[in-house]
């Protein structure tokens, strides 16, 4: 191949000097250039470049442009084709340009190697010529542990002796195997495809013939087909072969099966080839052959291996173990078989078998050693005996445990002598396993309450209740074992001396999940039907029962039950109990008066009273979750007393109770809501109440009470009186003073009547009469002022002065309404001189807290003296409640000045 190659060598950059002028000097020149590169061509053939330096190193691509002075190889190479080599030389600061080749088909002709890179590399003419040294052939018949054959690296070393010999059973197929390997100038060995092996049985005993070859290949154009065995079988052509080639699969034979493939599991493998042997199958002693490889590199013979050839008669073993039930209960015995078989064809002597317990509590397990055999330390046996072909032995033996568990015992043919073969390590072995089971029972008594849904909540033993209270139970037998319990009857019967006159069952006896059926043992127990308990579950009594008189009551429950192993099982629960006692809650209420305040018949609107409501347990047990409270004081469930203050005290104890209020239900309540109170016990809740401003007068009752779990609930009811009275109030302003006669302004006369919010009933049939311009303040006749333009207005919550309750606000109030004459009341006249009467309608109320408002226009007329006059104001009503007559007074002095 033309390896012509052009290089192209750039003129460095000229320096140029520059001459300074008048002052002389010299310019620094560039850094010297101390690398060059390499041109790369286009390459549409895809193929591969490496460029080398001259060590032989792999430059990088990424240096291409930056290489180093020196001499380089760049080769193109691509699969199937022969690589191109080229050289070029890099000068500092210089480029070389390499050509693009077009690479020549790889031709290889007859047998090549296969380098490290899985290529292609032709035999030469000098290889051929150093034949003993340029190449290895091995020839093998078994791959023997730690030998020198490696099925991994054919070529790194040779077969033994040992792996040349073999030894195979009658009518069996052996495969024969060859490597044919270059060796490179390294020392590696590669592989050769298409090298030539011969292979010719010189003596031979019983008719052993080649019965399969490797296909080959035909490299050299020879005339060799695939299974090219030739001589009445007695020599046989194969070629090495390429892993990626057509080659032929080893032998496959159901009668005659395939004894070894020599530790190559493929005939797909570089440089291996092979052919097969078997024997006449009318021989039944022995065969044997004397076998002959030459292995040819095209053409030339590279060496000889000799390989030894018997077919003899071999023992057959196998093992099986099997229980006869591979289940069973504590210390129930189960027999174990182990049977050994020689279906071979020759016969096996000092046949050792071992049996061991390899899994499960050794403390627990124990077997029965078969008789002619020998106990041994791990649970099992040990025996020696001999088979003939075709012969068996039984060994039957029997095991159980005390504990439950799985326990796997392993019988293994130790080692046997097989004669021709030798002694023999198979890896022969059976397990089987003895599982043990039992149910584990136990029982458990539990009292407890249960819901509306049925849903059973476990107490304490030991609860109180009331007599004939019922008490629920529940007796749970559980099998946390491994297999069923059967025949399990479960009974309930009184405990620890109680009488039974006074004790019974309450209801019927429920069970779950399984309805077991149940009898009564009278009123104090009951017997159930028998059932199966299977393992991991559990089976539930519940049932109810009464005590009608104060004392303890105990009841125990207990079972029988049949094991897996036929054994009887008992058990009993605990003896939970509960007590009767009889608790007697007493309430009374009396109300009483506070000290500075009125009697509790006499209360008026901000008033006190005291409540005392007293609860005694006078009965002999403890009386629980007590508690007290009191609605407060109220008329018909509409008026109600305003909380002050209240604590309780329990009999026996120092520390007060405090209590809550309820504003919504208007409820004093002890705090905690729930009580004790043990026999002759009191608890006593004081607490002190105000009569609410406003209150309408009448009875108010409040109502003590209590509730307890066991002591069932009462109340007790106690009143006060509260009386009416109404309490009002006038004003009465002139807007401007003095005033001028004959001044058509003149002033504003606004009063006011209200009644006082403390007051509980309102003002009724009011009327306001005003004198206007009198000469005394308690004038009737009257008066010289003139009046006008009258305006009413109703306001009924007016703004008051927090202290001195004093109205604040005017007429002008958000909340003040202006009333109309002729509707909600009538003046005597719309204007006039000297007075002025405003009767209200009768039902026109005047609630506690509201206001009337009366603005009048008022003048003095012209002439009238100058001197001090009075405005007045008489307020009558009647209260609503008390039906009394009120009268008010009012009078403001106004000057006139001339």
């Amino acid at each position: 191949m033309n390896n012509k190659m052009k290089v192209g060598i750039a003129a460095l950059t000229s320096v140029l000097l520059l001459a300074s002028c008048g002052g002389g000097g010299s310019v620094t020149p560039p850094p010297a250039v101390t690398t060059g590169a390499v041109n790369l061509p286009a390459n549409p053939n895809g193929y591969t470049l490496t460029v080398r330096d001259s060590a032989g190193n792999i430059v990088p691509a990424a240096n291409y442009s930056k290489l180093a002075p020196g001499t380089y190889t760049a080769t193109y190479s691509k699969d199937g084709f022969q690589p191109n080599t080229q050289s070029f030389t890099i000068v500092s600061g210089g480029s070389a340009s390499i050509y693009y080749p077009t690479l020549a088909a790889n031709t290889v002709s007859g047998a090549y190697y296969m380098d490290a890179n899985g290529k292609m590399v032709a035999i030469t003419k000098d290889d051929l010529d150093n034949a003993g040294t340029r190449f290895v052939f091995y020839a093998w018949l078994e791959n023997e542990a730690n030998a020198g054959l490696d099925p991994a690296n054919l070529g790194a070393a040779a077969p033994t002796a040992g792996e040349q010999d073999e030894v195979a059973p009658l009518n069996s197929q052996n495969v024969a195997a060859g490597y044919v390997g270059y060796k490179a100038a390294d020392g590696r060995v590669y592989p050769i495809v298409g090298a030539n092996v011969r292979w010719d049985i010189l003596e031979q005993t019983g008719n052993v013939r080649f019965s399969a070859a490797d296909d080959g290949g035909q490299p050299s154009g020879a005339p060799i087909t695939g299974q090219d065995i030739n001589d009445n079988a007695l020599s046989a052509n194969t070629y090495t072969n390429s892993s990626t080639g057509t080659n032929a699969r080893f032998p496959s034979s159901t009668q005659y099966p395939l004894y070894n493939v020599t530790g190559v599991n493929t005939p797909d493998t570089n440089g291996f080839t092979w052919t097969a042997l078997n024997h006449d199958p009318a021989v039944t002693t022995q065969a044997t052959a004397r076998v002959r490889a030459i292995a040819y590199v095209n053409g030339t013979e590279i060496t000889k291996q000799f390989l030894n050839k018997t077919f003899a008669p071999s023992a057959q073993l196998t093992i099986t173990k099997t229980p006869d039930d591979n289940q069973a209960g504590l210390n129930q015995a189960r027999d174990f078989t182990i049977t050994v078989t020689n279906t071979g064809a020759g016969p096996a002597t000092n046949i050792r078998l071992n049996d061991v317990l390899r899994s499960g509590d050794a403390a627990a397990y124990s077997i029965t050693a078969p008789t002619g055999t020998t106990a041994n330390a791990t649970d099992g046996f040990d025996a020696t005996f001999d088979l003939a072909p075709g012969a068996s032995r039984t060994f039957t033996f029997p095991a159980q445990s005390s504990a439950v568990g799985v326990y796997c015992d392993v019988a293994t043919i130790v080692s046997y002598e097989n004669g021709a073969f030798g002694t023999v390590t198979p890896t022969l072995s059976d397990d089987a396993c003895l599982t043990v089971t039992a149910p584990t029972l136990g029982i458990n008594k539990t009292l407890g309450t249960v819901d509306a849904n049925g849903v059973f909540s476990p107490i304490a033993s030991g609860v109180t209740v009331a007599p004939n209270t019922p008490v629920y139970a529940r007796i749970t037998v559980s099998n946390n074992g491994n297999a069923a319990a059967t025949n399990v009857v479960v009974t309930d019967a009184l405990a620890q001396n109680t009488v039974a006159a006074n004790y019974a069952l309450s209801g019927s006896v429920t069970t779950a999940p399984q309805t077991v059926a149940v009898t009564n043992n009278g009123d104090d127990g009951f017997t159930s039907a028998a059932f199966n308990l299977a393992a991991g579950s559990s089976q539930t009594f519940t049932f109810a029962a009464t005590g009608s008189v104060d004392g303890t009551y105990c009841d125990q429950g207990t079972f029988t039950a049949t094991s897996n192993n036929g054994s009887a099982v008992t058990g009993t629960s605990d003896i939970p109990c509960f007590k009767v006692a009889s608790p007697q809650l007493a309430i009374t209420k009396t109300n009483s008066q506070a000290s500075g305040q009125p009697p509790i018949n006499l209360l008026t609107p901000g008033s006190s009273y005291v409540s005392t409501i007293t609860v005694t347990n006078n009965g002999s047990a403890a009386a629980t979750n007590v508690a007290v409270k009191d609605l407060l004081g109220n008329l018909n469930n509409a008026n109600y007393m305003n909380y002050g203050s209240g604590s309780y005290v329990i009999s026996g104890t120092a520390q007060t109770g405090s209590v809550t209020y309820d504003a919504t239900t208007h409820t004093v309540s002890t705090v905690p809501a729930a009580l004790t109170l043990n026999p002759g016990q009191s608890l006593t809740l004081t607490l002190t109440s105000t009569v609410p401003a406003g209150s309408p007068r009448g009875e108010y009752c409040d109502t003590g009470s209590y509730t307890s779990t066991n002591g069932g609930n009462g109340e007790a009811r106690a009143c006060v009186t509260v009386t009416s009275f109404i309490s009002e109030q006038t004003q009465l302003t002139d807007t401007i003073d003095p005033i001028r006669a004959g001044d058509p302004v003149g002033t504003i006369l606004a009063s006011a009547a209200s009644v006082e919010p403390s007051s509980n009933e309102g003002a009724v049939s009011n009327v306001l009469i005003y004198n206007f311009g009198a000469i005394d303040p308690i004038q009737q006749t009257p008066g010289v002022f003139n009046y006008s333009n009258t305006q009413v207005y109703y306001d009924p919550t007016p703004t008051r002065d927090p202290q001195t309750g004093a109205i604040t606000s005017d007429y002008q109030n958000a909340t003040a309404i202006l009333l109309t004459d002729g509707n909600q009341y009538t003046a005597s006249a719309a204007s006039g001189t000297g007075q002025q009467t405003l009767t209200f309608v009768p039902s026109f109320r005047v609630a506690p807290g509201a206001v009337i408002w009366v603005r009048t226009n008022v003048t003095a007329p012209a002439g009238t003296t100058a001197r001090q006059y009075q405005e007045t104001m008489r307020w009558n009503n009647i209260a609503e409640s008390s039906g009394t007559a009120q009268t008010n007074f009012k009078a403001e002095s106004t000057t006139v000045i001339p």
